[in-house]
């Protein structure tokens, strides 16, 4: 409840802020609109049906490309945990692709895929799944000596060492890769839209600054920004049963 209160306090500070500089004329209202322009221009989106099948449009594609991202990153990690010459193998090429921006490959992609559901998923899962290679390979790899050895000792194999301890131990880092990803799946979800048109909030963004209707963009600006913190609420609530372990303890350690 406390975060949730910063993260208010914070945003009416952002709005504030914004209000006086275009209140003042710092910046030219044909480029900065104020809030209430903003504010009924949302207010039209979201009473009209065309908006929402351009919501759920992006909403769609963004959960399942990050699903998907994520299962494949995990189990890649888990795999590379358990044969260390793979992950060392790894290491290059996922240096290498994990640089290239998503929508670099939606020229190539075009040609191979068609601007068919399957390039825009490709194009997200291909983004998101780095960040949570990276974060779940490092946890599983430096998980405490400790607690492998006491598992060896009481007969577990390697598999059931990686299941039964260094995942559980891993699951906080892990899920911090999912956070970034689950950001990355918008960006790449919008930035692709924006590339190939059809529905979708990105297409919508671009429709309207290349018409000039500022207020329309920067509401679409401003309901994307408040999708992108409901996703960080949507992975803090699958990530308290399954690593919220390490908050307690935290505050536990804290509190003694």
């Amino acid at each position: 409840m406390l975060l949730l209160a910063r993260r208010t306090f914070g945003l009416l500070i952002f709005l504030v802020i914004w209000e006086i500089v275009t209140a003042t004329g710092l910046v030219s209202p044909d480029y900065m609109p104020r809030l209430a322009l903003i504010g009924a221009a949302i207010w039209a989106f979201v009473t009209s049906g065309d908006f929402w099948l351009n919501f759920f449009a992006t909403v769609q594609r963004m959960l399942i490309g990050l699903s998907v991202a994520v299962v494949i990153a995990i189990a890649v990690a888990l795999v590379a945990a358990r044969f260390a010459l793979l992950r060392r193998a790894l290491e290059p090429i996922t240096d290498i692709l994990r640089s290239l921006p998503p929508p670099a490959l939606v020229p190539l992609l075009i040609f191979v895929l068609g601007i068919t559901p399957a390039l825009f998923y490709f194009v997200i899962i291909f983004g998101c799944m780095w960040a949570t290679y990276i974060s779940a390979s490092n946890a599983l790899s430096t998980v405490e000596p400790v607690q492998v050895n006491t598992a060896k000792i009481y007969g577990l194999t390697d598999w059931q060492i990686l299941w039964q301890i260094r995942l559980p131990a891993a699951m906080p880092e892990i899920f911090t890769g999912i956070r970034l990803s689950a950001s990355v799946s918008l960006l790449a979800t919008t930035a692709t839209e924006m590339l190939l048109g059809g529905q979708g909030l990105g297409a919508m963004i671009y429709n309207a600054g290349f018409s000039l209707l500022w207020d329309q963009m920067y509401a679409l600006m401003f309901i994307i920004g408040l999708l992108g913190i409901a996703m960080n609420f949507l992975v803090a609530a699958v990530r308290y049963p399954l690593a919220g372990w390490q908050s307690r303890y935290s505050a536990m350690g804290a509190a003694a």
